[in-house]
């Protein structure tokens, strides 16, 4: 039997979240699934930490998990080891240390299978800390993305324009998406040059060639802790601006308001290196510029803050 989905997990020393993520998927939609089994790739990146042991008795006793182990090459080169062997012409990710909400994904696997126009499906997610406490959702931190969505529910066809928002606001959460295998591989799945951002570039190599939609429901439960998301500033402010450069060799093909936002936040962006390098009126004078560009209440915090610190009030 050929699963319908299947879920990537890419994983490097992550055995104590191992078995909630295998959880997650398993109890997906009860037993049996509506669109039957769904197959498990989990591609060990490297771990150290007794990943491996408890991987392969897990895939003895479940014939829907796949487990790879090779020697470690980052997440990219992992994801794109899981959409290779993936059997499904559907695919999902889901990080080792995140845990899908159950019955979240049967709406959008409906949908793709229904249209095969679509090639990536994506929902909300809620970050949580490893107490449980919930840190805010994905949807509601991005401004112009909540004013589109507005009062609507359910799913939702980003349309002609999906593009020119994901570019603007990064509201593709990589632990939410599916995606069709057949689109993934044709746009050379995650570029492996990449430590950031090379899941909102896949993201917008899919959007540039079919359609794109979201689903409001929370899918899924991000979990933000201590040394989960090693960020380099320096390196993220040169992915994006590398990503936007290839990605949108000609900006004035950008519909507005979208451009504006885009720029915004490689200003944004700029602030943040700035910030971290204690240039003060610099990050300022980014910062505001960023707020002027696309006025938001995120941005104008962010530039309160950086006064704040010109002024040496922080």
């Amino acid at each position: 039997m050929t699963p319908r989905l299947s879920v990537v997990i890419p994983t490097r020393n992550c055995l104590p979240y191992l078995p909630a993520a295998l959880a997650s998927i398993r109890a997906q939609a009860g037993a049996p699934a509506p669109f039957g089994p769904i197959e498990i790739v989990v591609v060990d990146d490297g771990s150290t930490d007794g990943s491996d042991a408890f991987l392969r008795a897990e895939a003895e006793k479940d014939p829907w998990l796949t487990v790879l182990v090779h020697e470690p090459a980052g997440v990219s080169a992992a994801r794109n080891a899981g959409i290779a062997a993936a059997r499904a012409p559907i695919i999902g990710f889901l990080d080792a240390d995140d845990q899908y909400m159950p019955g979240v994904v049967a709406a959008r696997m409906d949908l793709m299978e229904r249209d095969p126009s679509v090639v990536l499906a994506f929902a909300d997610v809620v970050s949580v800390t490893p107490e449980g406490e919930e840190l805010g959702r994905q949807f509601t931190y991005w401004p112009f993305f909540r004013e589109w969505i507005g009062g609507r529910t359910g799913l939702l066809d980003l349309g002609p324009d999906a593009f020119a928002m994901i570019l603007a606001e990064t509201v593709c959460g990589t632990s939410t998406v599916i995606a069709r295998k057949s689109a993934l591989e044709a746009v050379g799945g995650f570029d492996t040059r990449y430590r950031i951002g090379e899941d909102w570039d896949l993201w917008l190599k899919l959007a540039a060639t079919g359609n794109v939609w979201c689903d409001t429901v929370c899918s899924t439960r991000y979990l933000k802790r201590p040394g989960s998301a090693s960020k380099d500033t320096a390196e993220l402010v040169r992915s994006v601006r590398q990503i936007f450069r290839e990605r949108v060799p000609d900006p004035s093909r950008i519909p507005q308001p979208y451009r504006r936002i885009a720029q915004a936040r490689l200003l944004t962006s700029d602030a943040m290196l700035s910030r971290e390098r204690d240039q003060r009126v610099r990050a300022f004078c980014q910062q505001t510029a960023a707020f002027l560009m696309a006025p938001n209440a995120n941005a104008a915090r962010d530039a309160a803050y950086d006064l704040a610190r010109v002024l040496r009030l922080k």
